[in-house]
């Protein structure tokens, strides 16, 4: 189980990574998010962080329908999810993507911080 954790908080920290970095080349026009690698990658690394978060909870007998903090993370993922897909495909303007990709960062950490504390509210 310990192994499973490590995978899913090494998944965590690349795919923040990769998001992050993404987001950057994105905003500076850089030709590094037409290769292939940078398509391919990110994608791969959050099937294996959305499988090995599905595995631990079942594991350890988390569902959203028990645990609140858990609902409230898969909530936010969708939020997360949508947010990187306006930034990344559908917005145009450098303006409202850097506000769009800062969006989601602020979601990342909240779903960081509710794993953390198991507190929808974070009220510690």
């Amino acid at each position: 189980m310990l192994l499973l954790k490590y995978i899913h908080l090494s998944c965590v920290a690349l795919s923040f990574s990769l998001f992050w970095l993404r987001g950057f080349w994105l905003l500076r026009n850089s030709s590094i998010m037409r290769q292939r690698w940078v398509r391919v990658i990110p994608h791969s690394v959050d099937s294996l962080l959305l499988a090995s978060a599905i595995w631990l909870a079942w594991q350890l007998g988390y569902s959203p329908a028990n645990s609140p903090w858990l609902a409230a993370k898969i909530i936010a993922l969708m939020v997360y999810i949508g947010l990187g897909i306006l930034a990344f495909r559908i917005i145009q303007t450098h303006s409202a993507r850097l506000m769009t990709w800062l969006a989601a960062q602020l979601v990342f950490f909240y779903i960081a911080a509710t794993a953390i504390t198991h507190d929808p509210f974070l009220t510690y």
